[in-house]
């Protein structure tokens, strides 16, 4: 029996779920009653992504035994997965009042205690963590992502290179160290540490879809005289823009430069004049010498990031929009792309501009996309706003018409991104403890030297950044 439970885990690590599982069903008709197999099937239905199959395991071994730790942890876990936070810590917390010296339950429960932004919580639970397991890479990476979110980017830092002391494989450690040091300006070190990011999981499915590319030589510094190379996105839209400086560096080195991208972005990326062929993703790729993932583009072109004012502004369009008001006229933003963790944090309420939408020297322009704009109707304001997401079709669009406006002030978002990149007179509110692009503390951004940075006092208090915001409108 041991020895099938043995083989089986061997195989389990091997990614062999299905083998693995085969082993565990089993033992389960040997056993019926036996929690540990149910609670080794849910872990493996986990990785394979059939999480209802693994609640559905998890719940079997919990009533078999309900004083399993472990399986009360697992679903915490899973329930974690899919945001329902008050449930895991629940969850772990049972874990913890039965099992008190589980270590991975207290490093659960930070986990998630950071999602709902208890991070000083998080640290104690974390620590805990680390003083029953002091071998564990995780509990120390777990720690310092608590830190990083309290902005104590010294004390992350020192506990993700920890981390790494332990597992210099650890990818999320690699990755969140990246991210630290470059919030740090610690540019050298924090790229190459961000280059950890195609080891995620989250791009396998990006990487798989897109062998044919990253099958290609990886350009590495090679001389580029009449080569070809294909730059090709792999992240979010101002992601892309923010890099998009260095496009011309490729092109000055003599290379015949194909951008591949995202459709939204074509027509923006066919007007920056170093740029030979746009391609939009899905569409075949011609013969190449080498291709480069656009997050790529400063550790091969600018390491130190010390020519970021370099050829800047870099998005050119002398087209505008006829915008029928004397006024003095603002676009806002407040909402962002909700892929992402962070979305909850970096996004305001519409009605942080209602103050400014009755100044009557003021015409209120809105440039959101998505959900996010029905927020006009929601809140009644569409006799103060008028919304332009009814010509936006790309981002070219969105250009002419920042190219009209004489001010943008912005979320943390694509639009920040392509306003500061055009040189734009841009405002950029922003989280206590923002994305690394926007740096630690300064009111002015290293990447777009034209945006001006009003940060919160206090986790979730956008409330202190718009009293800058309004402070400094001289309207």
């Amino acid at each position: 029996m041991q020895e099938l439970k043995q083989q089986a885990h061997k195989l389990e690590i091997q990614s062999k779920f299905e083998d693995a599982l085969k082993i565990y069903h089993k033992l389960i008709k040997e056993n019926i009653s036996d929690a540990t197999n149910y609670n080794a099937v849910g872990v493996i239905f986990y990785k394979m992504g059939r999480f209802k199959d693994s609640i559905d395991a998890f719940k079997e071994a919990l009533s078999l035994d309900n004083n399993y730790a472990e399986a009360f942890s697992n679903l915490g876990a899973i329930h974690a997965k899919f945001k329902n936070y008050d449930l895991a810590i629940s969850l772990y917390k049972k874990a913890i009042s039965i099992k008190p010296k589980y270590a991975g339950a207290y490093t659960n429960l930070g986990n998630s205690l950071n999602k709902i932004n208890e991070h000083e919580d998080a640290v104690h639970f974390h620590k805990i963590a680390i003083s029953l397991d002091n071998k564990s890479a995780n509990n120390f990476a777990n720690c310092a992502t608590s830190y990083k979110l309290l902005g104590r980017y010294d004390k992350a830092e020192s506990l993700y290179k920890k981390a790494l002391s332990i597992d210099p494989s650890h990818v999320n450690a690699h990755f969140d160290l990246a991210t630290v040091l470059l919030q740090q300006s610690k540019n050298i070190e924090g790229l190459k540490e961000y280059e950890w990011r195609f080891k995620k999981d989250e791009m396998r499915g990006h990487l798989i879809k897109y062998k044919n590319i990253f099958n290609k030589n990886l350009y590495q510094g090679q001389d580029l005289q009449n080569k070809t190379i294909l730059v090709h996105t792999e992240q979010g839209f101002g992601d892309s823009i923010m890099v998009a400086r260095y496009l011309h560096v490729l092109k000055n080195k003599g290379a015949k430069v194909i951008i591949y991208l995202r459709k939204e972005l074509k027509n923006l990326f066919a007007e920056l004049g170093c740029v030979d062929e746009v391609i939009v993703r899905d569409e075949p790729i011609p013969e190449i010498d080498y291709q480069l993932p656009m997050m790529s583009l400063p550790i091969v072109c600018d390491p130190n990031l010390g020519k970021l004012k370099d050829n800047y502004p870099y998005i050119k369009t002398k087209d505008k929009f006829d915008l029928d008001s004397n006024k003095f006229k603002i676009g806002i933003v407040w909402g962002a792309s909700n892929s992402g963790d962070s979305y909850k944090n970096k996004v305001f309420s519409l009605k942080y501009f209602e103050q400014l939408s009755k100044n009557p020297k003021v015409t209120l322009y809105s440039l959101q996309l998505g959900e996010d704009k029905k927020d006009i109707l929601k809140y009644n304001m569409q006799e103060d706003i008028v919304d332009m997401s009814i010509y936006i079709d790309n981002f070219l669009d969105t250009a002419k018409i920042i190219n009209s406006l004489d001010l943008v002030i912005t979320s943390d978002t694509s639009v920040a991104h392509l306003a500061g990149a055009m040189g734009a007179n841009v405002w950029v509110v922003l989280q206590k403890v923002p994305d690394w692009r926007w740096g630690i503390d300064n009111d002015i951004s290293q990447w777009y030297p034209s945006a001006k940075l009003f940060r919160q006092n206090s986790l979730g208090d956008f409330n202190s950044a718009f009293t800058k915001v309004y402070g400094a409108l001289n309207v």
